[in-house]
């Protein structure tokens, strides 16, 4: 596995035609055409990258999250608040990818007049990968950050009971060669979206992923989902989730802690979960020009460090993942068999033919 994917059957198929049939599903449950468009781009993107577990894969929870009426398909967020550089945000319970777009859209303009922008966004649900978010940011010559809170699936360090989720969050910095530094992380071991990845395909979980109930270590993925999952690095992970939550959540005016709704129960009510989204204009520190080159020779730094004698290669934060994209722009993206099924299933609660996917 690697970056979220699992070795299973699979078919390549081009991202395009993915996105057109992920669109399509979604405007048959009711989301607009434009907010369609985007949530089926924020999910392919990540399958692009190489992130199964954050795709297209998803697809099928919002859908029925959707048609069980716990999310608004025809939500648009709106501006409430605010001030100077600040922009505060209403997701009005729309769709995830829906209210991140908007904020960091938000954030960005408010870097144009101010060089910096930070939005935050109340009232929203899972929103996907959150390295689409920071790396809104790069096309327009800034550094971006995204933020987000998540339903509870981590203990508080030395505790046994689900109280944070996992806090992911994502920086992303350009460079003159177009290769941009991108960090795209939770602060638990993995994300759960992995976990239910091993779940569907019945694979045993690496070791120190995931708690049991009773807070003992496990490495079955159905037992996994019921209990806890590893917080990053110990009491210093699990203090990182808990700050981005407090910001996140109790900040932006959104739930917190276990007052955010699960993903994939209570699907007949919102989520509520909250966004925190920031932009730097460079050229309000130093010219553009000069960061950019500095930042390729930063990067030039970091790759001719001397190895360690197993490795073949050292990597930037979010090298891999650039590579994935090249390859995939040009073989298509990988679908496993069980989200291919899944998602010809999804087409028929929509109300469409099934095979709208196999002809993509």
């Amino acid at each position: 596995m690697m970056n979220g994917h699992i070795e299973t059957g699979s078919v390549r198929m081009r991202k395009e035609l993915l996105e057109q049939a992920a669109s399509k599903v979604l405007q048959a449950v009711g989301v607009p055409k434009p907010e369609a468009d985007i949530v089926s781009r924020v999910l392919l993107f990540a399958d692009q990258r190489g992130i199964e577990s954050h795709g297209i894969s998803k697809l099928p929870i919002y859908v029925k999250r959707i048609l069980d009426g716990g999310v608004d398909p025809k939500g648009i967020p709106t501006i409430i608040g605010g001030k100077g550089a600040v922009v505060c945000v209403d997701g009005k319970n729309s769709l995830g990818p829906v209210g991140g777009a908007f904020g960091m859209e938000r954030a960005i303009e408010a870097a144009r007049t101010h060089g910096i922008g930070l939005a935050s966004v109340r009232n929203s649900n899972h929103f996907g990968v959150t390295a689409y978010y920071s790396m809104m940011a790069l096309s327009q010559g800034m550094i971006g950050f995204a933020f987000s809170n998540a339903n509870p699936t981590v203990a508080p360090w030395g505790g046994k009971k689900a109280m944070v989720g996992t806090s992911p969050l994502s920086v992303a910095i350009p460079s003159a060669s177009g290769l941009p530094f991108v960090i795209d992380m939770a602060t638990t071991t993995v994300a759960r979206g992995k976990i239910i990845l091993y779940a569907r395909n019945r694979k045993p979980l690496p070791p120190g992923w995931a708690l049991d109930a009773e807070g003992k270590e496990t490495t079955d993925p159905e037992v996994a989902l019921k209990g806890l999952l590893t917080p990053l690095g110990g009491a210093k992970g699990s203090g990182l989730a808990l700050v981005i939550d407090i910001l996140c959540g109790m900040l932006a005016g959104a739930k917190y802690l276990t007052d955010v709704g699960h993903l994939y129960t209570g699907t007949d009510k919102p989520q509520g979960i909250g966004h925190l989204f920031l932009a730097l204009e460079i050229d309000t520190f130093l010219p553009r020009k000069q960061f950019l080159q500095e930042m390729d020779r930063y990067i030039d730094k970091i790759h001719s460090c001397p190895r360690a004698e197993v490795v073949e290669r050292i990597y930037v934060p979010g090298e891999i993942e650039y590579e994935v994209t090249r390859r995939t722009e040009k073989e298509g993206v990988e679908v496993s068999s069980v989200t291919m099924e899944e998602l010809k299933q999804t087409a028929r609660m929509a109300g469409l033919d099934p095979n709208i996917f196999s002809l993509a």
